[in-house]
C-alpha cells in the first residue's frame, strides 16, 4: 500500500521555494527538493514531470498570493498615499521573501514559451495592479507625471525595490522609507 504523506503538495511547493529562492533555478535539481521534503524522487515526478514545471507552478503560486496580499490593500478605504505605502511594504515583503526567486527567468532562456508567457502573464498583472493605483493618485491627488507614464513608474517602483533589497537586505526600513520619498516628490500637491 503507497505510503500516504499529508498535505503533500504545499510540502513541495515550500520545499521548491525555497530551495529556488536560496540557490536558482540551474542549481535545484528534483533530488534535492525530493530530499528537502522527504519523498522520493519518483513520488515528486508524479505530481511534476519534470524541475521546469514545478518552478512555474511555484512562481505563479507565490505571486498569486502576493496579488491577494495586493488586492486587500487596494480595497481598503484609506487615503491613497496611504494605501500606496501600505502596496510598497507588501511588494518589499514579498519580494525580499522570493530571495531572488524570479532572477532565473529573466537570465537564462530555459523556459518554454506557454511557461514563458505564464510568467510575463503574472508580471503583466503585477504591473497592472500598480499601474492602476498611481492612475487613481494622479487623479485624485496629482503626480507630476505626464500621461502615459503611468506604467514606467510602476515599473521603477519594482525595479527600486529589488535593487534596495540587493543593496541594502537588512535596511527594510530605510528601504521602504526611501522608496516611498521618491514617490512624495511625485506628488502634485
Amino acid at each position: 500500500m503507497p505510503k500516504i504523506i499529508k498535505d503533500i503538495e504545499e510540502k513541495i511547493f515550500n520545499g521548491a521555494f525555497e530551495l529556488f529562492g536560496e540557490y536558482g533555478y540551474k542549481k535545484v535539481d528534483m533530488k534535492m527538493i525530493a530530499k528537502k521534503i522527504g519523498i522520493a524522487v519518483g513520488t515528486l515526478y508524479n505530481y511534476y514531470p519534470n524541475k521546469e514545471k514545478l518552478f512555474i507552478h511555484v512562481f505563479e503560486k507565490s505571486w498569486g498570493n502576493t496579488f491577494c496580499k495586493l488586492d486587500d490593500v487596494l480595497k481598503k478605504e484609506i487615503d491613497l498615499k496611504k494605501k500606496m505605502k501600505e502596496a510598497i511594504i507588501v511588494l518589499h515583503d514579498e519580494i525580499s521573501a522570493r530571495k531572488g526567486l524570479g532572477k532565473a527567468l529573466f537570465k537564462e532562456n530555459i523556459f518554454e514559451k506557454d511557461d514563458l508567457d505564464k510568467v510575463l502573464y503574472t508580471k503583466k498583472v503585477l504591473l497592472d495592479k500598480v499601474e492602476n493605483l498611481i492612475k487613481e493618485i494622479k487623479k485624485e491627488e496629482g503626480l507630476k507625471l505626464e500621461d502615459g507614464m503611468e506604467r514606467r513608474l510602476a515599473g521603477t517602483i519594482f525595479m527600486i525595490i529589488i535593487e534596495m533589497r540587493n543593496q541594502y537586505p537588512n535596511e527594510k526600513e530605510k528601504n521602504i522609507q526611501y522608496i516611498n520619498s521618491l514617490i512624495d516628490c511625485t506628488y502634485g500637491k
